[in-house]
């Protein structure tokens, strides 16, 4: 059944054409995800279809009984309110209909006091009851913007899985492309205005677009070469010209005025960067606390020019504390902090500075660097920088003001690495930039060649930048992680599904395997086994544990640190082993 018919609408801000002549319709149990580059109309898309704003041009047609339920990237509330009085503000979802299913999301997302009021909530847990508060109505279409702004990885991938199961129709503007790639079943990129169909998931949509663009490619190669042919006949003169000769004077101004699809901005330099010291930064012991609350209790830590780490947790957990005390934003309690003398931090912050709205963007940039030297010893100016960030040129002359909330984060993230950092810290660098822009940061940082550290909860990010995780205890300590973000969640849901095991199976320890009812679909040897595994698998665990505590030594030197990185990846590969037989053998 069509849910939602989009007929030729446009829209316009200002003198800016943000998309025109659009048209598309989303099916009853279809996902369906926007994507496009920051400011091209994602939102306000998402704005109209929802009967939040009007379109220039163009109609939609609604089916009459269709119930839309909106997750907003800046959720509104009353710093007063209750959660509860919050989440059952709207008068289609009263208290008295909390039935279980209701009752297990808000637990899932840990809202168990519905008393507290939205003013003593954190940035992430505001996000969360906004999140309860849109999954509870029951809609036939959710529309999320931005969804995963602020959630945490767990957080994250129960909303991924329950989308995913749920037969109801989906659509979202969302920067998490392991997101994308595991709920949508349809794709729609806004480009140049225009609205391009890719129908499967964000896999499909990176293949097509590829193929898509080298057909460009070679097209564009043959228009250019019958184009020489047709400027060489045309340079002839009149004598040599035939009566139609109209025709192909036409033919060539047609094909020289034919509109091109733009390729994506890509990143294809790498800086030299600034001279880097010996030292660069050793932390020792230092502690933090608000209030007497400790949020950073004893940490160490002595970062090297090839540290590449990405910290997660939850929100409130003190991990833009700790940014701030590396940076020396914030001063420790107690402990050492010992910085290089040529070490210089590039810090994008979460919140980003004030930026002077009547500034044109190239004099703001130009501010903070006139150019950047890359390794083949060409100057990049900045308004190079700019392209390289996919601002067109005929944008840098436009006040600040002009942008949207979008652009101007990407503006910062140009005008941060115009300052030639040696040393970058990213808090939450994926939350309000588009995925154009992420993949040509990402490239920018797997070519950086010096220390990064980064916060965030974007898998896709992390596990394409940085090697090593440090994950907040929520106590004030940190636990090492080498590996990426997927590696750690991997481990992690084949720990608990190990627990879950165990703690539904415990009966194996109380009673001999043989009184169990399923005791005849295992041999004698085989339950001998699975005894054997329930003492292995612990013992393996504790080998791996110790073997990433002894990585955040920073005496070691490279020698010994890839030797203890091999005996690192064995260990994780027998557990992993280990626990694949005993899941095989308990199952």
């Amino acid at each position: 059944m069509n849910l939602i018919s989009i007929s030729g609408i446009s829209s316009i801000k200002g003198d800016r054409i943000l998309f025109e002549d659009v048209s598309f319709g989303i099916q009853e149990g279809e996902k369906v995800a926007l994507v496009g580059v920051n400011g091209c109309g994602k939102s306000t898309l998402l704005n109209i279809i929802a009967d939040l704003d009007e379109p220039e041009k163009g109609g939609i047609a609604r089916n009459k009984d269709i119930v839309v339920s909106i997750l907003n990237q800046n959720p509104v509330f009353d710093p007063e309110d209750t959660i509860s009085v919050h989440i059952f503000r709207n008068p289609e979802i009263t208290q008295g209909t909390l039935e279980v299913s209701i009752r297990a999301i808000l637990d899932r997302l840990g809202i168990d006091d519905l008393d507290m009021r939205m003013v003593e909530l954190s940035g992430g847990m505001r996000k969360k009851v906004a999140l309860a508060q849109a999954l509870v109505k029951d809609f036939d279409l959710l529309i999320l913007d931005e969804p995963t702004n602020h959630l945490d990885i767990e957080t994250i991938v129960w909303l991924e899985n329950y989308l995913k199961n749920s037969n109801k129709a989906v659509l979202m503007v969302t920067h998490d492309r392991y997101f994308l790639d595991a709920i949508c079943t349809s794709i729609y990129e806004i480009n140049g205005s225009k609205i391009f169909h890719y129908k499967g998931n964000y896999d499909f949509y990176l293949r097509k677009k590829a193929e898509h663009e080298n057909s460009q490619i070679v097209e564009d190669e043959r228009i250019k070469t019958i184009l020489r042919r047709e400027v060489a006949w045309l340079s002839r003169g009149p004598r040599a010209r035939t009566t139609k000769s109209k025709d192909r004077v036409e033919n060539v101004r047609n094909m020289m005025e034919r509109e091109k699809i733009e390729e994506d901005g890509k990143i294809d330099f790498k800086v030299t960067g600034r001279r880097m010291g010996k030292k660069i930064l050793e932390i020792s012991d230092i502690t933090f606390s608000w209030d007497d609350s400790p949020l950073i209790d004893k940490f160490s830590y002595g970062f090297k020019r090839d540290t590449r780490i990405g910290i997660m947790g939850e929100n409130g957990s003190g991990k833009t504390t700790l940014l701030d005390l590396i940076t020396g934003r914030l001063k420790a309690k107690s402990g050492d902090y010992d910085i290089g003398i040529n070490t210089v931090f590039g810090y994008f912050d979460q919140n980003s500075e004030e930026l002077p709205t009547d500034l044109r963007l190239i004099d703001y940039v130009k501010s903070k660097g006139e150019v950047l030297r890359t390794a083949d010893g060409f100057d990049l100016t900045a308004s190079q920088m700019l392209e390289k960030f996919l601002f067109d040129s005929s944008t840098h002359y436009l006040p600040i003001e002009k942008l949207s909330g979008g652009e101007r984060r990407r503006l910062y993230l140009v005008a941060v690495l115009m300052q030639n950092p040696n040393f970058l810290i990213f808090d939450e660098p994926t939350n309000d930039l588009d995925i154009k822009t992420l993949s040509v940061l990402e490239d920018f940082l797997i070519s950086f060649n010096g220390p990064l550290v980064v916060v965030s909860h974007d898998r896709y990010f992390l596990d394409r930048t940085v090697d090593t995780l440090l994950i907040s205890n929520g106590d004030g300590t940190f636990e090492s992680f080498v590996g990426n973000a997927s590696d750690w969640l991997s481990k992690r849901t084949m720990s608990k599904k190990i627990s879950q095991t165990k703690d539904t199976s415990s009966a194996a320890v109380v009673k001999p395997r043989h009184q169990e009812e399923n005791s005849t679909k295992l041999t004698y040897a085989q339950r001998l086994r699975l005894v054997e595994l329930e003492k292995l698998i612990p013992q393996k665990e504790q080998d791996v544990e110790q073997f990433e505590k002894a990585f955040s030594d920073t005496s070691l030197n490279p020698e010994k640190l890839s030797e203890l990185s091999v005996k690192y990846e064995k260990a994780k590969a027998d557990l992993e082993s280990l626990m694949e037989e005993y899941m095989e053998l308990e199952i």
